[in-house]
């Protein structure tokens, strides 16, 4: 078994499976209180990413793993893209998520496929590390980091099938 720590989740990759939890990211939280109110960039581009609004940002923040689980097991099961990794299974309302699991690849692999990986808008959709994908059972690279919104969006007006 392999574990894998992100700033949201933490990943379990056993056998053909990953698992994905979510974490709660209390320290994150707590340091907020002390950063925002004193730098309005910062406040404002907290509340793009996370909002709208304080409550809803500081909710979404605090829950950033379970928010990130809940898009990639709802997106699949509605859309079931063809260039993303199955997730079949989701448990504590979201808190664990179980996906198929891929193999690595290199981001020379990942330009073949996806040429406007090295774009802005795949980095402004956090869609720009070669963590973000993997190689499925069927060969294909897939995007297995789908959690956030603004992946979710471009993944349905560039990729969609």
């Amino acid at each position: 078994m392999k574990i894998s720590f992100g700033s949201k989740r933490i990943v379990l990759l056993t056998g053909n499976h990953a698992i994905k939890i979510g974490k709660i990211r209390l320290v994150r939280f707590v340091s907020r209180f002390f950063v925002l109110p004193f730098s309005k960039r910062l406040r404002g581009r907290f509340i793009i990413k996370y909002g709208p609004g304080w409550k809803t940002a500081l909710f979404n923040d605090l829950f950033a793993g379970l928010m990130s689980n809940r898009n990639e097991y709802t997106y699949f099961q509605e859309d079931k893209n063809i260039h993303v990794m199955p997730t079949s299974k989701q448990f504590l309302k979201g808190h664990v998520i179980i996906q198929l699991r891929g193999s690595a690849v290199s981001e020379k692999e990942i330009e073949k496929e996806f040429p406007n990986y090295k774009s802005s808008e795949y980095r402004e959709a956090e869609l720009n590390t070669a963590r973000q994908f993997c190689r499925h059972p069927d060969g294909k690279i897939r995007i297995a980091d789908y959690g956030n919104i603004s992946t979710i969006h471009l993944i349905k007006e560039t990729l969609n099938v």
